[in-house]
């Protein structure tokens, strides 16, 4: 059997994805007539920059062999954009390649010679990222601005409005409810308030250990993040509207260390000061591409549309890692649940984020944990799920060819291969693994 780790949130994905949402970069304070403001400047803004460690362990305590693939010895690079831009520094093993998925997101592929994990064999992936995030605003968003679906680009349509991943935009129910909270709207940011406003209203947040595909999280009137964005993202679509998923970490400037199990104990997670959030981006015309936040956004009981000017995605403390165009990581992560629980494979995951370089004054930062504490909490509720859900960053054990991902060039520049001697960490396995791993520190703090 081969293990994979679904190139589709193939973002961490799901870690995430679940996803869990909050950011506390992003302070919202309340403007009049119902909407909320962008992040509060209480002064001027400059860069961040953080450091984002992880290391990813498989065990196999089966007795049977288990044969790595590419996706398996592969990390995410984190988006550049005109906000954000990011580093590989080091890894361990060294980067053999670097790999695109289906849905344009690049992957570090490690290098390991011997790719078979023996029945009590480990073996330790470790990655490290250096992340810059720049100051940016939400535009001036409004109704009376905002163009019709006529003013949305064919090509567009055609690409992001047919279904795709886990958009099920011929399903009779889901196209009935798109239909009838549209109704003969044309203004898309009309119709993007008016399926914001029914999700807000109907449909309650619960964390799943596995992501929802659309209909269910209708049919059952809950879901997280992700689902809940992904239950957008199908009404967009089956209207002419455009949109997708991005999924991102986002930076907790309060220590809150997480500890967690999954898929049957077969999938632990320990997180530090980081949290992974799943929103929905949707063109509108005149502004072009924006996100779309259910969950981590204030202010949608006064107005749904502040589901974009409050995004947190808006933030400095989120950090996009990637984007869900056409992959189906629900159905790749409830795939990899079934294998990874029924063999002896187990897989250990760290993470920490950490604010390295502060541009803002300690009372800022005060200010703005304060102004999100509501938020903070419901993240730390959300995280749980979410990550545990994350198909995308959790090995997914599949029986298919190990090429997962096709060949990419390395960038020269982008990625810095770590030192050429052995790394991975490949030893047997021991009953006392678990104290070992409690008394590990992830990474210089």
């Amino acid at each position: 059997m081969s293990v994979m780790r679904a190139a589709a949130l193939v973002l961490l994905l799901y870690l995430l994805s679940c996803l869990s949402p909050i950011s506390p970069v992003s302070a919202w304070a309340g403007a009049g007539q119902g909407q909320a403001q962008a992040p509060c400047q209480v002064e001027p803004r400059k860069d961040l920059v953080f450091l984002y460690g992880v290391n990813l362990t498989y065990m196999n305590r089966g007795g049977e062999p288990v044969e790595l693939s590419d996706a398996d010895l592969a990390f995410p690079v984190f988006m550049n954009s005109s906000w954000q831009k990011a580093r590989l520094i080091w890894t361990s093993p060294p980067v053999e390649k670097v790999a695109v998925d289906a849905d344009g997101n690049l992957w570090a592929v490690l290098s390991v010679e011997d790719r078979t994990l023996e029945p009590g064999e480990n073996l330790t992936l470790s990655a490290r990222f250096e992340i810059t995030t720049r100051p940016r605003d939400p535009p001036a968003i409004s109704v009376q601005r905002a163009g019709d679906l006529g003013d949305v680009p064919w090509l567009l349509k055609r690409e992001y409005c047919r279904r795709a991943a886990c958009w099920l935009t011929d399903d009779p129910a889901l196209v009935s409810l798109a239909h009838q909270l549209a109704g003969n709207k044309t203004n898309v940011l009309e119709i993007i308030a008016a399926f914001v406003a029914w999700i807000h209203e109907e449909v309650a947040y619960e964390s799943h250990e596995i992501p929802l595909y659309p209909n269910e999280t209708y049919k059952g009137r809950r879901g997280d993040c992700d689902d809940q964005a992904n239950l957008f993202i199908t009404l967009c679509r089956i209207v002419g509207v455009p949109a997708y998923l991005q999924v991102g970490c986002i930076y907790l400037p309060e220590p809150m260390p997480r500890h967690a199990l999954a898929w049957d104990g077969h999938y632990e997670l320990s997180a530090f000061r980081v949290g992974w959030h799943g929103w929905a981006v949707a063109y509108v015309p005149p502004w072009g591409w924006l996100p779309v936040d259910l969950t981590a956004s204030a202010g949608l009981e006064e107005d749904p549309l502040n589901a974009i000017r409050t995004a947190i995605a808006w933030s400095q403390f989120t950090i996009i890692a990637v984007e869900i165009r056409t992959v189906d990581y629900v159905g790749a992560t409830r795939a990899a649940r079934e294998e990874v629980v029924s063999s002896g494979l187990y897989i250990r995951e760290e993470e920490a984020l950490r604010l390295v370089r502060e541009e803002v004054s300690t009372s800022y930062m005060q200010e703005l944990v304060r102004k999100l504490a509501t938020y903070l909490l419901l993240t730390m509720a959300v995280l749980g799920g979410t990550a545990l859900a994350v198909g995308i960053f959790l090995a997914r054990r599949r029986k298919r060819p190990r090429q997962l991902i096709p060949s990419w060039p390395v960038i020269p520049g982008q990625v810095l291969r770590g030192p050429r001697t052995p790394h991975t960490t490949r030893s047997r396995a021991s009953p006392c693994w678990a104290s070992r791993w409690a008394s590990y520190a992830l990474w210089p703090l």
